[in-house]
């Protein structure tokens, strides 16, 4: 009778799929995909609580030679007598570039030094105009060394030079008291016109300018510097000889120009 019941055509019964004006939402989840959801949210809940309390019972004076390296007990690093200073070199998985390509990433490695030293080469030549104008007299004389590099470096303004006067000392001793006979000069010469107060901010003003000037200047000698550092780089890595540059034995590079 059961064999049957079952031979007569019965209806399918479809899975209902998401209504249309809700087919942004994705499809339909039904019963079956919320159960392998949650049965593989239980099984990480389950891992995750035996590794806590793996980690709990853990031992902290615990050790094994297979920690220093990753070839594990045993390997070269571990075996190399005593010469071994404790640390491990293994292999880290970095892949050897091409050296095009390094010389590709040199060459924007200079490009952004020179722009950024550009930018500080502007920023130290404003603020010895704001010294100049703030009255600072000859007190910015001591680094002007530093900054002929970089004007002759394609410190970049092509304005024309200011002229300034340089006056020479036998020592700093004479230098500081000439600066300070300078300024009681005109303080003496300013009390007139100008209280202490206005003085008093005057002379802080002169001072954060001087700070900044230094800092400025020290900041554009060392992008200086790193630009000649990455150009010599450079040098040495081009594919055929350059003139300037030094080699391993310490010989500098002289290319001759072909004959016509």
């Amino acid at each position: 009778m059961s064999s049957l019941r079952n031979s007569v055509q019965r209806r399918s019964h479809r899975e209902r799929a998401q209504p249309l004006e809700r087919a942004r939402l994705g499809l339909l989840e039904k019963k079956k995909d919320y159960q392998k959801r949650a049965k593989d949210y239980k099984k990480k809940q389950t891992v995750l609580k035996s590794l806590r309390e793996k980690a709990a019972e853990k031992n902290e004076d615990e050790f094994y030679f297979g920690m220093m390296s990753r070839n594990g007990a045993g390997s070269s690093s571990l075996t190399a007598g005593k010469g071994f200073d404790g640390k491990v070199q293994g292999d880290r998985g970095n892949k050897a570039m091409d050296v095009d390509l390094v010389r590709l990433l040199k060459t924007q490695d200079l490009g952004y030094v020179r722009t950024v030293r550009n930018v500080a080469a502007k920023e130290v030549r404003q603020l010895e105009e704001r010294w100049v104008l703030a009255g600072g007299g000859e007190e910015v004389e001591e680094e002007d060394s530093e900054d002929d590099d970089w004007e002759g470096i394609g410190g970049g303004g092509g304005g024309q030079k200011k002229a300034k006067k340089i006056v020479f000392f036998d020592g700093t001793e004479e230098r500081k008291e000439t600066l300070e006979r300078k300024r009681q000069l005109e303080r003496q010469q300013g009390s007139d016109g100008e209280d202490d107060e206005e003085r008093r901010r005057k002379e802080q003003n002169l001072e954060k300018l001087a700070k900044k000037l230094k800092e400025a200047r020290k900041k554009l000698k060392a992008l200086t510097d790193a630009e000649l550092e990455l150009e010599v780089t450079q040098a040495k890595m081009a594919k055929t000889a350059t003139s300037g540059g030094v080699t391993k034995a310490g010989k500098r590079m002289k290319v001759r120009e072909r004959k016509r």
